[in-house]
Formats: structure tokens, C-alpha cells, sequence
């Protein structure tokens, strides 16, 4: 495998000579990661500090590639080769990444969607899934244990074709942590405590389908997991912070009343500690796709409501609002430490404005492009319009 530069204005390259911890300092305002194409940031963010994974267009194909951008936000280094590549997922230590492909790249014969590993350098597998349906994967702190799901029938219960969620383990055995007749994606995990949260429309008690998905929260080791939610609307989406003490996910149901279904999705978090939930948003328009990272003694929610990007601080109580200078923002996550934000927008972050802090409109691109937000230089507006999140039962986390 080798390295290969983007093409990114000469504006970006700088070199990082700062100690560790003083990254929001020596970082511009904004970076900007790709140029062309259509880039959606991964569903799950990256656990670590040093290093993201994104899944870029090249030809008519993707490329999944690490960046680390306190090293050099320029250098894109592939991860296999292009082609029919999708949903990458890196481990906390930067140096191993999952993600689904169609191209058979180590010659097994396998059909369809298998998912593989890159380590060192090396493509190394990690499905042989005779119905090619194994994708979305997810990865632990150092890529051993790996969540994802697939209609292949795994374990043997009798049900091929239902979609499911397996948690691959260290010595390569596959348990199923989703049960019943309905289908189960989007799994997540945390690198501390062992959490894993998915979705499903199995009814925990009758295993039938519901057709209307709901949140499961279970552990990654033994790969099991007991339902959370019980709305009539969807609960999809679900989110777990890097150090396992919160989980976020959207739902269309009104959860916070009568549980019935609204249509509109929100943003709601839970703490397993005190099983209490909150509402984050109540948006018009909805809200959807979150994300949670731990800021310190405080919890940042990332989410889109209507093409923009916003973050709830949990235990502050405070909205806000990232500046994109107009576009569709298709996600916001925290990554890359406490400072810092990545999106994928139309937004033009670096144009129309001598300073990017906050962009004034340059013209948006015609595909979603990644940036990197300093917070620490290029703070987000309050969002003095939205109100504070809605507990319930009871307020689970105090404020600061």
C-alpha cells in the first residue's frame, strides 16, 4: 500500500511542531480534507484523536483512506485499493480499519459484500459470508471485536435473509446479538465499558417482526442486548459516546409522552447509569443522525436539523449552531479531541471571506466536502432560539 497526497490548496499545508495537547493552537480555523466528489463521513466518528477514516470518490469507485491531520492533513494513505468500497470504521489506535467491499480483493471467491480489515498495510478478512450481505461494521479500541450486520443466517438459528447484528470476536467466532424476525443494523460500541447499541423491529418477547424499529442496548463481549425503547414511531440511529456514558439516537416517536408517532424525528440521549432519557431537540423540521463525545465533565450531541449543523453540551444546558456559510451539511461529528468538529457539507467553509471564521457564503460545492472546525479558534454561534433538552422520568445527569 501507498501513500497518496490530496489535492488541497497550498493554504493548508503547515507542518505541526506543538506538543501533544496543544493541537488547537497550532491548527487552522477550519481544514478542509476533499475537494471533489461526494464525501459522507462514516456513521460512527472515530474514537481516537489522531487519526479519521472516510471512504472518498476515486474513478468511478471509492478509496478508503486515513487521515491524521495534526500530522499532515494533506496526506491521504489508501487502505486497499479503489472500487466497490463502502462504510469504513477505524479502531481507537488508528491503525485498523473495517469496511465493507464487493470487489473480492483477497480472491476468496465469497459473493457479494464481505467485509475486511486493513492492518499494516495488509487486507486481511474478516467475513467468508456465503450470502454477501456482511456490512456496516464497527470496531473496538484496537479492531478485535467487530460489529456488523448481515441476512447470511451467521450462527445457524434457522432464519437466513433476516438481516441481523454479529459481533465478530478475538479467535474469529461469530456471535449474534440481535434476536427474532425482524431486521437489526447500525450497530455501535464504545471503546470504554464494552457498550454495544443497535436497531431492530423484533418484538423482545415474541421475536415477530414490529416493523417499527426500536433501540437495543447490550455488551460487546458476550454480544448480548435487551430492547430500550417502545415508541410507535422509529428509534433509529443510535450513538455511543467514546467513553461509554451516554447514548444518543433519533426517533420520530414521543417518547417523552404517550410514545406515539409524530413523524418527525428528534434527538434523544440516554444514560444507562440512571436509565433516564432526554430529549435534545424539538425541531419543526426534525432532527437527525447524532453523534456524542465526551467533553471533559460534559457530553457534546452533534446532529442536522435541516441541512445545518448543530451540538448540544448535555450538562450545560446550550445549543449551537456551526457556521457553514449556507450549503446542506449530511453530518457533523465530534472527532478528533474536544476542539474539534468534522462535517460534510455543500457548504463552502474556506470561501467568500478573508477569514473562514465564520465563513461568509462562498459558493457551495457541488458535492458534500469534509471539514475540520477549530473550536477553539472558529467557536460556534449559541443557538439562543432552540430551549434546553427535556428529561424523563427525571433529570438523569445534573447540570454544571
Amino acid at each position: 500500500m501507498t501513500s497518496a497526497r490530496g489535492l488541497l490548496p497550498l493554504a493548508l499545508v503547515f507542518a505541526v511542531a506543538a506538543p501533544a495537547g496543544a493541537h488547537h493552537r497550532q491548527t487552522p480555523p477550519v481544514l478542509q480534507f476533499t475537494t471533489s466528489g461526494d464525501t459522507p463521513l462514516p456513521r460512527a466518528s472515530a474514537q481516537g484523536t489522531k487519526t479519521f477514516t472516510l471512504a472518498v470518490q476515486s474513478g468511478t469507485g471509492q478509496q478508503v483512506i486515513t487521515i491524521s491531520p495534526f500530522r499532515d492533513p494533506t496526506l491521504h494513505v489508501p487502505v486497499g485499493s479503489p472500487g466497490n468500497n463502502v462504510d469504513p470504521a477505524i479502531s481507537f489506535n488508528g491503525k485498523r480499519v473495517a469496511f465493507a467491499t464487493s470487489d473480492d480483493p483477497l480472491h476468496l471467491g465469497k459473493p457479494g459484500e464481505q467485509l475486511v480489515l486493513g492492518v499494516s498495510n495488509t487486507l486481511v478478512p474478516l467475513t467468508q459470508d456465503a450470502s454477501g450481505t456482511s456490512t456496516n461494521p464497527v470496531v473496538d479500541t484496537v479492531g478485535l471485536r467487530i460489529a456488523f450486520e448481515s441476512a447470511g443466517d451467521l450462527t445457524g438459528t434457522g432464519h437466513p435473509g433476516i438481516l441481523q447484528v454479529y459481533v465478530r470476536q478475538p479467535d474469529g467466532s461469530v456471535q449474534q446479538a440481535s434476536m427474532g424476525l425482524g431486521t437489526s443494523r447500525n450497530a455501535v460500541l464504545s471503546p470504554k465499558k464494552n457498550r454495544l447499541a443497535f436497531e431492530s423491529t423484533s418484538d423482545p418477547t415474541t421475536g415477530a417482526d414490529t416493523g417499527i424499529s426500536q433501540i437495543w442496548l447490550g455488551d460487546l463481549i458476550d454480544a448480548s442486548a435487551a430492547r430500550l425503547t417502545a415508541g410507535l414511531g422509529q428509534s433509529r440511529n443510535p450513538a455511543l459516546s467514546d467513553d461509554g456514558g451516554l447514548l444518543v439516537f433519533e426517533s420520530t416517536a414521543d417518547l417523552a409522552g404517550n410514545g406515539a408517532d409524530t413523524g418527525v424525528s428528534q434527538v434523544f440521549s440516554y444514560d444507562p447509569k440512571s436509565q433516564t432519557f432526554a430529549q435534545i431537540t424539538n425541531d419543526a423540521g426534525g432532527c437527525t443522525l447524532p453523534g456524542v463525545s465526551k467533553v471533559k465533565r460534559d457530553w457534546r450531541i452533534t446532529f442536522v436539523c435541516s441541512g445545518e449543523p448543530y451540538y448540544y453540551m448535555l450538562r450545560a444546558d446550550q445549543r449551537f449552531q456551526v457556521q457553514t456559510g449556507g450549503g446542506v451539511t449530511q453530518r457533523i461529528l465530534g472527532e478528533m479531541g474536544i476542539h474539534f468538529l468534522i462535517l460534510s457539507t455543500t457548504g463552502n467553509l474556506l470561501g467568500g471571506s478573508p477569514s473562514p471564521c465564520p465563513p461568509s457564503g462562498g459558493s457551495p460545492s457541488p458535492g458534500k466536502q469534509v471539514y475540520m472546525v477549530n473550536l477553539f479558534k472558529c467557536p460556534a454561534d449559541p443557538d439562543l432560539v432552540h430551549g434546553v433538552a427535556h428529561w424523563f422520568p427525571t433529570r438523569g445527569i445534573p447540570p454544571l
